[in-house]
């Protein structure tokens, strides 16, 4: 997993890498995978983390390959798809379903729906905001 700060430069995005980064600036996360076998590379999951201090920004998930996309909102032990939902108690006391701000993520998932082929290369992405 790569990391690069997003800047916005003459109204064309610039790409670094992410050394360091402060409140507000964006980060773009790229996973890049491979098959360096000779045999096409079946059942592949990807999960990208949502570091501490980052909001995942809505919408930027992105895969090279046409993928199912699932999201956690509890460190990875349930994914589930967009819109999340989750019951709360209101003010009145009656529970209630909300849907869930994408800035509470933890993880995001991809599923592919095909196989990898040998030799080669699926790249998935996503940004977040530092808090």
């Amino acid at each position: 997993m790569k990391s690069y700060l997003v800047v916005s430069n003459d109204g064309k995005e610039v790409f670094s890498e992410a050394k360091e980064a402060a409140p507000g600036d964006t980060i773009e996360y790229r996973l890049t995978y491979t098959n360096t076998s000779d045999q096409p590379l079946a059942g592949l999951v990807v999960t990208g983390p949502i570091p501490a201090n980052t909001a995942y920004l809505k919408g930027s998930a992105h895969s090279s390959v046409p993928a199912v996309f699932t999201v956690s909102v509890d460190d990875g032990k349930s994914f589930s798809a967009e819109p999340v939902k989750k019951t709360v108690k209101g003010a009145d006391g009656q529970q209630k379903n909300v849907t869930v701000d994408p800035s509470a993520y933890t993880q995001l998932r991809w599923a592919p729906k095909g196989k990898l082929p040998a030799g080669k290369v699926q790249t998935y992405r996503y940004r977040v905001s530092v808090k």
